[in-house]
């Protein structure tokens, strides 16, 4: 990598981030939980640093880069869907580290909470898994109180700008992170942010941008991801279905389903990614006509 984008220490942050990183690296191979969170508000670059301790991590352990390619990004999962099946390829290639980047998930009713039963249950049962998990979103007082209360959250980098060549951060201890936490709780809606200067950090630092073919592959493949966001937003909005899902809804099998949507001449109202998505009044015309049909044939 062209010395533009490293430090003098040969890594694209500062120290003693580095050294702080190889302390959660000892931490996983006495198969103690590590989970280290990113936040900052949009666009301060939570998703490039994320990159970074990720290649630096899997330089440390031998592992290679991180991929970045649409089709295959096991260490960086973009949103609540993918993150379990990206924990299991990692946990399968034998990788050390996996990134959640929120990519928007919270912005949707009942995420936060889907989120966090997901992080509960996986950190029950993976502590023998020997990977550390990177958590990134706005601000890490969304996560459950009781990851803090088991001492999950080893390190919490928080991000408090960024331009066109660096970003800055904040880093704290879990300690630290619990009274940032204490200082959100008393501090008024419109003031809950001071809660972090009320805290004084561990240390601070920060770190350079990616270089150009690597910030091109994130940007394309975070583009990627809030592109199914999108998609899956807008069904929810128009009520839509596919022929799966409401097979699922109506409890037969698919080709049931579609046999009895042909009969019944109903007509899609949305081709996404060449599904055929149909309305919300489908569901009940189905049900309707399984419904008779029982009542005919009792």
């Amino acid at each position: 990598m062209s010395t533009k984008y490293l430090y003098s220490n040969g890594y694209p942050f500062l120290n003693p981030l580095p050294e702080t990183l190889r302390q959660q690296l000892r931490r996983i191979e006495y198969k103690k939980a590590s989970c280290i969170l990113i936040d900052g508000s949009i666009g301060t670059g939570k998703t490039t640093l994320a990159v970074e301790i990720i290649d630096f991590i899997n330089e440390e352990m031998k592992k290679g880069e991180v991929i970045l390619l649409i089709k295959e990004h096991p260490q960086l999962s973009l949103g609540g869907k993918e993150f379990t099946s990206c924990f299991r390829e990692v946990h399968k290639r034998g990788l050390p580290v996996i990134v959640y980047d929120e990519a928007g998930d919270f912005n949707r009713r009942g995420a936060i909470s889907s989120f966090n039963q997901t992080i509960n249950r996986l950190f029950e049962t993976y502590r023998g898994f020997k990977i550390i998990v990177i958590i990134c979103l706005p601000n890490f007082n969304l996560l459950d109180s009781s990851l803090f209360i088991n001492k999950i959250p080893r390190l919490l980098i928080h991000i408090t700008k960024r331009n066109m060549e660096y970003g800055d951060y904040k880093v704290y201890s879990l300690s630290n992170m619990n009274w940032i936490r204490y200082w959100y709780d008393k501090l008024p809606i419109g003031a809950k942010n001071k809660a972090y200067s009320m805290v004084q950090p561990n240390f601070y630092g920060n770190f350079k941008n990616l270089p150009p073919d690597k910030e091109k592959a994130l940007d394309t493949l975070s583009t990627y991801g809030k592109k199914e966001l999108f998609k899956d937003s807008e069904r929810k909005l128009r009520g839509v279905m596919s022929y799966s899902e409401l097979a699922v809804k109506l409890g037969v099998s698919l080709i049931y389903t579609k046999k009895l949507i042909k009969k019944l001449n109903i007509k899609h109202q949305l081709v996404q990614d060449k599904r055929k998505l149909f309305g919300s009044n489908t569901l009940d015309i189905l049900t309707d006509h399984i419904q008779n049909k029982y009542k005919e044939e009792k």
